[in-house]
């Protein structure tokens, strides 16, 4: 623990006041060395009474409460000492200490004391970016750790930390070596075997993925992730058998991950394999029937092979299962209003409407909501939803959630026109949503204007795929970091 290093240098500084004979308070330092505490706490105290403004004294004390399972009162004791001598550094070292394992406020306000007194005490520095890290500075932290890099060379956690904050900040190249140096202290842990990889993989040395993760002979069998992410490496540098390969393994290793047949089926797009793609995620529903993921991949593939009646109702099926997914985005504000308790959620909204009549996003949710409840063509319900789309976007032209929701509806009217308008609208406004280019496509479909049709797929295919990529980047990063309690 970083936080050691500071409690041994006091220790250090107590032995060192033996040396002096005369000393009145030699007595007290041996009874400290020889953990007689309870002893020395009481004859602190006594001598307290006759020196209390004793600097020392105050921090004898706070050393032995410290030792007795009293952090609170041992940290008042530091205090006090500090009270008397600001720049104690003895009492700061304790203070320190205490404030820095219970997270106090003050913990950066004693180590900066510190290092005004000694600027290369790499355990400070090393405390100060672990405090960095808790508040999520990961500026702050990387500083730090480079300041104290020779201490925590060995150390488990604060090099799992700094490596997180380099690749947190887009300096992978930099985490690799910590990320090296964690897997050389933990040779038979296939989570830093792991771990190394994904900033690798950050970096675009793809090679060195596979180095790092290729099965050896004998070796321990890897589990879905460390295989997943094998593939993609096998895939950038274009052994293409070798990652259908590896993500097949992944398949039978973790059978329950929907990302690994979602990531399957993205590595056929690539390489034009729709059926197989549509089988293996097939498979994947057997498993996973109410796994939105693997809806909206079968739809993306559907679209690809000019299935669009499969594809519309997998997207449906997929916004139905999850409203924040892919062609479902735009419920993803009613979602997070009621969390899909659509009766309550239009109750509310309504009654929000009452008080803020021009406020687009509620018409816009409430739009959502009365789709969402089933409202059909033709219907009072329906009609309103179509007003309370427009007015979000005549009150917020820019809106493209409210331009999907409309493009929506008016598809289910068969207004054509008017639902290639809004779509087209949507796209130009976020070139992003996915929501809105999948209905310009189903509405020029519909039209019979095929011919623009091919090249918005691709660009519908290429979105998928950014977005997959930023997915899989996420899920990774968050692999990346381990916590404090299973890094032993």
């Amino acid at each position: 623990m970083i936080a050691k290093g500071i409690f041994i240098a006091l220790a250090c500084a107590l032995i060192g006041w033996t040396h002096s004979a005369a000393d009145p308070i030699q007595a007290v330092i041996a009874d400290l060395q020889a953990a007689r505490y309870s002893k020395a706490q009481a004859e602190i105290e006594q001598k307290l009474k006759e020196s209390p403004k004793d600097a020392r004294l105050w921090t004898l004390h706070g050393f032995a409460l410290t030792h007795l399972n009293n952090p609170k009162q041992a940290l008042l004791s530091y205090r006090r000492a500090l009270e008397i001598s600001p720049d104690y550094l003895p009492a700061l070292e304790g203070a320190a200490e205490l404030s820095f394992k219970a997270s106090g406020p003050d913990a950066v306000v004693f180590i900066e004391k510190i290092l005004k007194i000694r600027p290369k005490d790499q355990t400070s520095h090393a405390m100060l970016a672990s405090l960095a890290v808790k508040r999520g500075d990961c500026s702050a932290a990387v500083k730090e750790f480079e300041s104290s890099r020779p201490l925590i060379d060995s150390q488990i956690v604060p090099l799992q930390e700094y490596g997180s904050c380099l690749a947190k900040l887009k300096r992978s190249a930099e985490a690799i070596p910590i990320f090296d140096r964690l897997a050389k202290l933990q040779p038979a842990d296939e989570r830093a075997r792991y771990n190394l990889a994904v900033v690798q993989s950050f970096s675009g040395r793809y090679q060195d993925v596979i180095a790092t993760l290729a099965p050896t002979e004998g070796g321990s069998e890897q589990d879905a992730d460390a295989l997943d992410l094998l593939a993609e490496a096998y895939e950038a540098v274009s052994d293409t058998p070798r990652a259908v390969a590896a993500l097949r393994q992944a398949i039978v290793t973790a059978p329950d991950q929907a990302h690994l047949y979602v990531d399957f089926a993205d590595l056929c797009l690539v390489h034009n394999s729709f059926q197989v793609g549509i089988d293996m995620v097939n498979a994947g529903l057997t498993r996973l029937p109410k796994s939105a993921a693997l809806y909206l991949a079968r739809g993306i593939l559907y679209t690809q092979m000019g299935q669009y009646d499969r594809s519309e109702a997998d997207f449906a099926r997929a916004e139905q299962l999850d409203p924040a997914m892919g062609p479902g985005a735009a419920a993803r504000g009613m979602a997070e209003l009621q969390r899909n308790n659509l009766d309550n959620a239009e109750a509310t909204i309504r009654a929000r409407l009452r008080s803020n009549p021009n406020e687009p996003f509620l018409h816009y949710l409430l739009a959502e909501t009365l789709l969402k409840t089933g409202a059909a063509v033709g219907t009072p319900r329906f009609d309103e939803a179509v007003k309370s789309a427009q007015k979000a976007i005549r009150l917020q032209p820019e809106f493209t959630l409210a331009r999907d929701v409309l493009s929506r509806l008016y598809l289910q009217q068969n207004k054509l026109d008017e639902a290639i308008e809004q779509s087209r609208l949507a796209f130009e406004e976020d070139p992003t949503d996915q929501t809105a280019l999948y209905h310009y496509i189903l509405a020029l479909r519909k039209r019979n204007k095929s011919e623009d049709i091919p090249a918005l797929t691709r660009r519908l295919v290429a979105l998928r795929e950014q977005a997959r990529a930023k997915e899989s980047t996420e899920r990774r990063f968050l692999l990346v970091e381990v916590k404090p309690s299973q890094a032993h």
